[in-house]
């Protein structure tokens, strides 16, 4: 196994790379309560900031259909959701 990662990387160098990316973060809420969960950070990356807006509204939506009417209703439950773009540094062969 390491013989083969050797053979991959002859005659390659790595360079760091700082690249942004976008982050979905879903926090679930009680108003109920007052009181929110600690935010989920999903760890896909979106490329542009609309597609992690739909995926954050769809996330919502099924979020709700799993939490279903009654608990919702009960713990008056609502969720917040935010894109936030984040610079990772990368490295790539050269």
């Amino acid at each position: 196994m390491f013989f083969l990662f050797l053979t991959d990387n002859i005659g390659y160098s790595l360079k760091t790379v700082k690249m942004k990316i976008i982050i979905l973060s879903i926090i679930i809420c009680s108003a109920l309560y007052d009181q929110c969960q600690v935010p989920y950070d999903k760890s896909t990356h979106f490329n542009n900031w609309a597609d992690c807006m739909r995926e954050g509204t769809n996330d919502t939506l099924t979020l709700y259909d799993i939490m279903g009417d009654d608990y919702i209703n009960t713990n008056k439950i609502y969720i917040k959701f935010a894109c936030k773009e984040k610079m990772v540094e990368l490295e790539k062969r050269t």
